[in-house]
């Protein structure tokens, strides 16, 4: 029988007239606010796509068009999880002897007194050469350049690399372990990003990924980088399958790292050792045998896998774009940069909280609470550097007044110019 819409009229009508008017009105909001968030969550993704793409086309990409591309992904985006992605490129190199044994004997991973103190100036150092500009001029975080500044008057990303280069330079590091650790870097992010992330990173990311990292590799000396992404996941495939191999010093490190990770989670309940676990799964298999950690059951890898991805979906279609950049140290210019000696405070803090600012009247109790329910495991303090840190202090505290003019005049090499103003040493007067 053939059908006749004008038949069905009556019932269409009918069902409209019996919406229930208070569903209609709880609707109405749930549904704008929905298309909102798909409305903006992609808007600062296109923006950059358009500003670039014909560069990327082209490839004529420079290292500073690379460094605000990769901030979409890294400081909007995807914020916490591609800082993760980092955290574990940096744990992945533990599995690799040469690496390992020298953390063990510099005492600086070998320890788990010294584990807090470097994961928390490494952060603030990887965050410093993304988040501040490479050129020195200065930039918003909204991606708009300083149309008003002119020449460098923020040198921070070539003192924290310069500082890196200085410390690096106490030891005996080859260039291959060097070039593992930078390839981690441009790698791992897009691949946490398509892995967990609401959104995988588009060729142009993956690519700008690599131009930025290959500038910081230059600027640290790394030599024989390779000229592709591509060729850099060739070459440290090739490089774990070679080097990556259990050893002793792999698993003390790693162990010392995973309970810096996991210092807030309470061992009642056997809760510390299923977040143990849960760890490994986050490792390639390759990087689990290689520090000599147990397999673990299937389901584990189950809660792992469903748990990003449920985040990753509600982010992607119930939450709003994040406003402003969220990066560990601080890449922002003080709003007082009247005084001689800026210093700073990372957006994030450890459970031993270094750098976080002493507190009183109230926050001190909160500080207390904080203590008291294991998310701190002491006050802050001087000791701690509660009065904020200076980029090229970073480092362990033996060496926390050490080197400064010799970075300085590193970074200035870096940047091309001498380094004056408040972030200089005279700043510091």
């Amino acid at each position: 029988m053939p059908f006749c819409f004008a038949s069905q009229l009556p019932y269409f009508f009918d069902f409209k007239v019996n919406l229930n008017p208070t569903a209609v009105a709880c609707a109405i909001p749930v549904v704008s606010y929905l298309c909102l968030v798909r409305a903006l969550r992609w808007r600062r993704y296109n923006a950059i796509h358009r500003k670039y793409q014909a560069k990327f086309m082209s490839g004529t990409l420079t290292p500073e068009d690379a460094q605000e591309i990769i901030l979409v992904s890294c400081a909007y985006d995807m914020p916490f999880l591609l800082n993760y992605a980092l955290a574990f490129a940096l744990f992945k190199t533990y599995g690799i002897p040469t690496i390992s044994k020298l953390l063990c004997a510099t005492k600086e991973l070998g320890s788990k007194d010294n584990v807090s103190k470097r994961y928390a100036d490494t952060e603030i150092l990887i965050s410093t050469w993304v988040g501040c500009p490479l050129s020195g001029i200065k930039f918003d975080m909204q991606n708009k350049p300083d149309v008003k500044g002119s020449g460098v008057t923020d040198p921070r990303a070539m003192i924290a690399l310069a500082r890196v280069n200085w410390l690096h330079s106490r030891y005996n590091i080859s260039n291959d372990d060097y070039l593992y650790t930078l390839i981690l870097f441009a790698l791992e992010p897009p691949t946490w990003a398509e892995n967990y992330g609401w959104r995988a990173c588009s060729p142009m990311e993956k690519h700008a990924y690599y131009v930025f990292w290959a500038e910081i590799g230059r600027k640290m000396g790394i030599k024989n980088i390779p000229e592709s992404a591509e060729a850099m996941k060739e070459w440290s495939t090739e490089y774990e399958r070679t080097h990556m191999v259990p050893a002793q010093s792999n698993k003390e490190v790693a162990k010392h790292t995973t309970d810096e990770l996991l210092a807030t989670v309470p061992e009642s309940l056997g809760l510390k050792h299923f977040a143990e676990g849960i760890t490994v799964c986050l490792l390639d298999e390759t990087v689990r045998i290689a520090m000599m950690q147990p397999t673990q059951p299937w389901y584990k890898h189950v809660i792992v896998r469903s748990t990003l991805l449920t985040f990753a979906f509600v982010e992607r279609w119930f939450l709003l774009p994040r406003k402003k950049a969220k990066l560990p140290g601080a890449v922002d210019e003080p709003k007082d940069m009247s005084g001689p000696c800026p210093r700073l405070y990372p957006s994030k803090f450890q459970v031993k909280p270094w750098y976080k600012p002493a507190s009183t009247g109230v926050w001190y109790y909160v500080n207390q609470i904080l203590v008291k329910i294991g998310w701190h495991n002491e006050m802050p303090g001087p000791h701690l550097r509660s009065g904020g840190y200076r980029v090229e202090e970073l480092g362990p505290v033996r060496l926390e007044n050490t080197g400064h003019e010799e970075v300085m005049r590193m970074a200035a090499e870096l940047q091309g110019c001498p380094i004056t103003g408040p972030w200089s040493l005279e700043g510091r007067q």
